[in-house]
């Protein structure tokens, strides 16, 4: 590939990881961009596959998308599966294309710029935009008007790029790009606990605890950082205690004082899980699943069931689906294809022995397809792509040094 298509392809992936924060506003341009992206690899025949499908976490998405496409045939399902064959095929492509890429640390760059950008006008929208800050993040409506991309999304882009922000906060050599990347992470910090997004809130403490423990000796050298960021998490709490009560403890509740009774009232992934549970015991089809169509179906007959019948409807209105990447796959496609995409995650945790940010980095994404079905959504599928080689060829490159 000449030099000019290769800063143009530079461009164009660069394009992408910073339209990903923002894919509410523009679902067709990343698509758009990323099929320009493969026409200049065919284009000039660089479509060098040699490497790439000898990765361990490739083979195991290969070996994936061979089931459920076998699955699907066999069961006469290929219609109603075939938005998930697709999605499944995206994601491979995304992967071969960023592969591809000789510069991947602009990828990060930009990624990092477009969450900044989206977190920035969600800030804008809350603190300029709405004076009652007090009950602002807590009603549905209120949400989407304010939120430039929903809540669990953008809590969890905040995540990945404190994540990958602390990476070059420790191995950089060069006070000015430290210090950039300690404000970042400070700022992503404040979004995060701001914005309340609780799984994200979740995987944040888990990578400051790996982080704590794995460097625990330069905190120690260094205490006044680690004293001084803990008292920057106190008085961001503090701040925003409110929200994080109504969000954590459902202090809105004041009939139920148990924890658990009301985290079973107000939180929909708990019936939705029990629902699933129920569904994958009933129908007794342990190894091949149910199909796509018939878990849709058979969960939106279970919403039904409920009695409190004005929660089934909201149930119903939303059409939820199973809140999880795991379920979903396990109802759908049985305990083989489980197998399978379980596979996936422990050949690329296989692959990240040397970095600790790159392994949290998978410890997130982990976390967060446990809590939505992120194969189903566009945003979803790219930034898999991203994590995978983000992590992946960033922790070769820094065993080969």
């Amino acid at each position: 590939m000449s030099k000019r298509l290769n800063q143009l392809y530079l461009v164009l992936a660069c394009l992408i990881c910073f339209s990903i924060p923002l894919m509410p506003h523009a679902k067709a341009l990343p698509n758009i961009l990323s099929i320009a992206m493969l026409l200049i690899l065919i284009i000039n025949s660089q479509m060098q596959y040699k490497k790439i499908i000898k990765e361990p976490y490739f083979k195991a998405l290969l070996l994936l998308l061979a089931y459920i496409v076998l699955h699907s045939f066999l069961k006469l399902s290929l219609l109603s599966d075939y938005s998930e064959i697709l999605n499944v095929c995206h994601l491979i492509s995304l992967v071969y294309i960023f592969h591809n890429v000789k510069t991947k640390k602009y990828l990060v760059n930009f990624f990092v710029l477009g969450v900044t950008t989206c977190s920035l006008i969600t800030l804008y929208k809350i603190l300029i935009l709405r004076q009652d800050y007090e009950n602002l993040i807590l009603t549905g409506l209120v949400v989407e008007q304010i939120f430039s991309t929903q809540r669990l999304y953008l809590g969890f882009f905040l995540s990945i790029s404190i994540t990958l922000c602390l990476d070059k906060f420790f191995y950089s050599t060069k006070r000015s790009i430290r210090l950039f990347n300690l404000t970042l992470v400070t700022f992503f910090t404040f979004s995060v606990f701001i914005f309340s997004s609780r799984s994200s809130i979740i995987i944040l403490l888990v990578v400051f605890l790996t982080v704590l423990l794995y460097k625990l000796q330069y905190f120690l050298k260094y205490k006044v950082y680690l004293i001084a960021f803990s008292c920057f998490l106190i008085a961001v709490v503090a701040v925003n205690l409110d929200t994080l009560e109504k969000r954590f403890l459902y202090s809105d509740d004041i009939q139920s004082k148990n924890l658990i009774v009301k985290a079973i009232e107000h939180e929909p992934r708990i019936l939705i899980w029990k629902f699933s549970s129920q569904l994958f015991f009933e129908n007794k089809r342990y190894f091949f699943g149910l199909g796509n169509e018939n878990t849709e179906h058979l969960l939106q007959e279970k919403y039904k069931t409920m009695e409190n019948k004005k929660r089934a409807g909201w149930f119903l209105e939303r059409g939820f689906n199973t809140h999880s990447q795991f379920v979903d796959i396990t109802l759908n496609y049985g305990l083989i294809g489980l197998i399978l995409f379980t596979n996936f995650f422990i050949a690329l945790f296989c692959e990240q022995r040397k970095n600790i940010f790159f392994y949290n980095l998978i410890v997130s994404l982990l976390i967060f397809t446990s809590l939505e079905n992120v194969l189903n959504r566009q945003m979803g599928v790219y930034i898999i792509a991203l994590i995978i080689i983000i992590s992946t060829s960033f922790n070769k490159e820094a065993t080969n040094e």
